[in-house]
């Protein structure tokens, strides 16, 4: 029995006592009970603040009812996801079937998406954020996912006509783009206005299209630019070299104020480093002072809980990302070319700082709702930074800046899930080519990303 995709039922409690239902009628209802409050719950506070007792009161169903039918949270994580987000993706494919046409396709495509996520937010929490919180057989779901909407994308915007299919890369960013932009309405609490918002991402989708034979028979991997000069000074947690025990240092007894200075350092280097190598799920306030080489009490000095760390590594990582892009900007005056270098110098830092970007593009929505609203407000940052002063004539979408960083950002997370950061350099063209293109069209934005 497959998840209802329209929002919670409202029924009571199953009956006690002799009754007509046959056992495989009550199993296939408290599975289904279990599996709504997943997806509700997920949507609501989030995978990793939710618990047995959590769901099993939500569903209204014993715990030794739960165990029989789950082995755990995970389990039931992953078991959610596939009773809801295939059943959505057919019906967005069904949408565009009925529909003519790669415009009207491509609105039937993101209205059924907005629809979706008015009827059941959760779904859509669960598919963009929740999921990645089980690895790796969750990331590996929601890359399916993704990869299965850029395709429908792809199949919309050519329909039967014999162009060449949009580059993966493009093709996974205009899904990610739309889904996370929809995901960043709901948490803002948005949700009247996303009817036009589908209008809006249906139209940034077609300004990507046809992508010219300049991007797409370009020779394989990225380039050194003059972006790399950006990323002078400055540094993002996760890097900083712990010197061994026997290692003498070559100054004076340092200052306390260094000290400290340090230790802080030290902390926020072990919460990317934790994070990356096994989640925020199993992060904790004892683990990082023993990886940090401190005590609880000197982590507490600093810091209130886990948390508060987290949230700090975060901000510290943009902060720098959010420099470099505003300092590559400012160091060219064509609009094109700046965002072109602030686009490289962005991607060549990611793959400088593989535990930030692992900790900043698949763990940090899963820290709760205040977390993943505030990688949204991150990506707006982003949008601003990097396209403030964006030509006009052709009139984009409002959505186009945030869409294009939600895009960017899906390419930072499929590259941090497959940990695979060091290869985000190669992909600087797409990455360009996708944030310019409802700006400039789509040959001037081939041009300019290819441009040596």
């Amino acid at each position: 029995m497959a998840v209802s995709l329209h929002g919670d039922r409202t029924r009571g409690r199953l009956p006690r006592g002799p009754h007509g239902l046959k056992p495989e009628e009550v199993a296939a209802d408290q599975r289904e009970r279990l599996t709504e409050a997943m997806v509700h719950l997920a949507g609501e506070r989030g995978y990793a603040a939710t618990t047995v007792g959590d769901l099993i009161e939500r569903a209204e169903v014993s715990r030794k009812t739960f165990y029989a039918h789950f082995a755990d949270r995970r389990d039931l994580l992953l078991a959610a996801f596939d009773a809801t987000s295939p059943a959505a993706l057919k019906e967005l494919t069904a949408a565009t079937r009925r529909s003519g046409g790669a415009t009207r396709q491509l609105e039937s495509l993101t209205g059924r998406l907005c629809r979706l996520a008015r009827e059941s937010p959760g779904t859509i929490a669960l598919s963009t954020v929740e999921i990645a919180a089980v690895e790796p057989d969750g990331l590996e779901r929601r890359d399916r996912l993704i990869g299965d909407y850029g395709e429908l994308v792809d199949c919309c915007l050519r329909g039967d006509s014999p162009m060449p299919a949009l580059p993966p890369t493009v093709a996974r960013a205009l899904a990610g783009g739309a889904f996370r932009s929809v995901d960043a309405a709901i948490r803002a609490g948005r949700t009247g206005e996303l009817k036009s918002l589908a209008a809006q991402l249906a139209r940034w989708t077609r300004l990507h299209h046809p992508v010219p034979p300049t991007l797409t028979n370009r020779p394989n991997g990225g380039s050194a630019s003059k972006a790399t000069a950006s990323l002078v000074g400055g540094r993002a947690p996760g890097t900083l070299a712990i010197a061994p025990g026997d290692h003498e240092s070559l100054i004076g007894r340092p200052s306390r104020g260094f000290m400290s200075h340090l230790n802080r350092e030290r902390i926020l280097d072990a919460v990317a480093q934790l994070t990356a190598a096994n989640g925020y799920t199993a992060l904790t306030a004892q683990g990082i002072a023993e990886h940090a080489d401190l005590s609880e009490r000197a982590f507490l000095a600093h810091f209130k809980n886990k948390d508060d760390a987290f949230v700090a590594a975060v901000e510290l990582g943009h902060a720098k990302g959010q420099a470099i892009v505003d300092r590559a900007r400012a160091s060219e005056s064509d609009w094109r070319t700046g965002v072109r270098y602030a686009i490289e110098a962005l991607l060549d830092f990611f793959a400088s700082e593989p535990c930030f970007t692992r900790l900043a593009f698949v763990d940090a929505p899963l820290a709760g709702p205040a977390m993943a609203r505030r990688v949204h407000e991150h990506a707006a940052a982003y949008a601003r930074l990097l396209l403030d002063g964006a030509p006009q004539r052709r009139r984009p979408p409002r959505i186009a800046p945030e869409a294009a960083t939600q895009g960017l950002f899906e390419i930072a997370f499929h590259h941090a899930a497959r940990r695979k950061v060091a290869e985000l350099p190669g992909v600087a063209h797409e990455a360009c080519y996708l944030a310019l293109a409802p700006f400039v069209g789509v040959s001037e934005a081939a041009q300019t990303a290819v441009a040596a």
